[in-house]
């Protein structure tokens, strides 16, 4: 992904600042472009929408996950590990992340639906995630072969979004999501 220049960074900590204060659902194109410190007019020259300024938000939180996760998944030492160890992580960034955490939560549910999913949005960022990481283990032959790596990722990202909105902060709730990926998931791609 291509840097964002200063000015639009701005605008994304504007936007998720005001988020955070706010909310999604009160929060207005008004209110990013004051704490940005622009016009209404600029802001809508950078982001069409709404639905743009939050997609580009989303953006940003997964290429940041991705940058910092990715790396540690492709140490361990099997396909199994890397699955199970970057849902978990995911997962659990996801929870944590407040705007992650209420995009996906029922009370947003229509939002959430147009912007990760109508888009394909949620898929794209899950494919970008774990392509390379699923690449390598078709070429190693880890992953059982004729596998669909787009509806394989489609199907990460459901589950994903499912884990992220069934998570409490129980160590009881993550072990869980863990026991499930390593039990189901995990037997339907290793060869």
């Amino acid at each position: 992904m291509a840097a964002r220049s200063p000015a639009v960074e701005r605008i994304l900590d504007a936007a998720d600042a005001c988020y955070a204060r706010f909310g999604i659902a009160k929060t207005t194109m008004e209110d990013v472009a004051s704490a940005a410190g622009i016009s209404r007019a600029t802001l809508y020259r950078t982001f069409a929408d709404r639905e743009a300024l939050l997609t580009a938000l989303v953006r940003r939180r997964a290429t940041q996950n991705m940058t910092r996760t990715r790396p540690r998944l492709l140490e361990l030492p099997t396909l199994a590990d890397r699955v199970v160890e970057g849902m978990v992580l995911n997962v659990t960034v996801g929870h944590r992340d407040p705007l992650v955490h209420t995009l996906v939560s029922p009370e947003q549910m229509a939002l959430a639906t147009s912007l990760l999913s109508t888009t394909g949005l949620a898929t794209e960022l899950t494919r970008q995630f774990w392509e390379p990481i699923l690449v390598a283990a078709q070429e190693s032959g880890e992953l059982r072969s004729g596998i669909d790596l787009e509806a394989l990722c489609a199907w990460f990202s459901h589950l994903e979004i499912m884990f992220i909105t069934q998570l409490d902060d129980s160590a009881d709730s993550l072990a869980r999501v863990r026991r499930m990926v390593a039990e189901f998931v995990v037997p339907a791609l290793v060869a």
